[in-house]
């Protein structure tokens, strides 16, 4: 990764936190955005403190104008950018789908699948400038299967990163542009903490959906991305990376 920038979303927690830090210790250049100001601070430190080098740009990635602007940040800082891990989201409101409220589910998709959309298109051109350039889009594995605990404005926006992933990637192979999509199970984040609230039956109910008889760690999930971003994997665009512990082998 080294003389490489990277851009990560959601940087200030959970997986974007420690994709963040895993590309900054090979060596990349990281922007890391996200709402949270005073995270987004500690984990530049804390990457300082390492060894390494990050900027922060407080973004709201469903706004147009805050994402350029993290993209800008990238070219203006760095010189240009070559990685995007796109992975800012949020779970959304429960709730089934004949009880989902039009407004609530457009803000709902708008918060999973169109901010992806307006990453990607300043991400590109900024990856056409530089003559190529890699991106992934963390999809959940939620983008790959249904689930029925209420969560379908999550999973149908999920399901929609997919595709925009594959459309994207072929749109612009000939640019360099390698694009593809990050399919996780359940990761132990802030996020699922916050969901299970240290519920002991919903945890044993997550992990039993998993054969490896666990979640993933988000250093685990932090590797995949660093992979998919890496010349290693060169030849993958297109792809959807499922890693989820076994749970769509059964």
């Amino acid at each position: 990764m080294r003389g490489k920038v990277a851009l990560v979303t959601g940087a200030s927690s959970g997986i974007g936190e420690a994709a963040a830090k895993t590309l900054a210790a090979q060596g990349a250049s990281v922007v890391l955005a996200a709402r949270r100001q005073k995270e987004l601070d500690r984990v530049a430190g804390e990457i300082s403190d390492a060894g390494g080098t990050a900027t922060v740009v407080r973004t709201d990635v469903s706004v147009d104008e805050e994402v350029a602007a993290a993209v800008r940040a990238a070219e203006d800082h760095y010189g240009g950018l070559d990685i995007a891990f796109n992975n800012a989201g949020a779970m959304g409101t429960m709730g089934r789908v004949a009880e989902q409220r039009p407004e609530v589910w457009a803000a709902d998709v708008g918060t999973v699948l169109t901010s992806v959309f307006l990453c990607m298109r300043h991400e590109i051109r900024a990856m056409e400038r530089r003559g190529g350039g890699t991106i992934v889009n963390n999809a959940s594995l939620l983008g790959m299967v249904g689930f029925g605990l209420g969560i379908s404005s999550y999973v149908a926006g999920k399901h929609g990163v997919v595709g925009l992933t594959k459309a994207a990637a072929l749109e612009y192979a000939a640019q360099n542009i390698r694009v593809n999509a990050l399919a996780l199970a359940t990761v132990d984040t802030p996020m699922y903490r916050e969901g299970v609230g240290g519920n002991a039956e919903m945890e044993q109910m997550f992990v039993g959906l998993h054969p490896l008889g666990r979640i993933a760690s988000p250093q685990e999930a932090a590797s995949a991305v660093a992979y998919l971003a890496g010349d290693e994997a060169g030849f993958f665009t297109g792809s959807v990376l499922v890693m989820d512990g076994g749970w769509t082998a059964q």
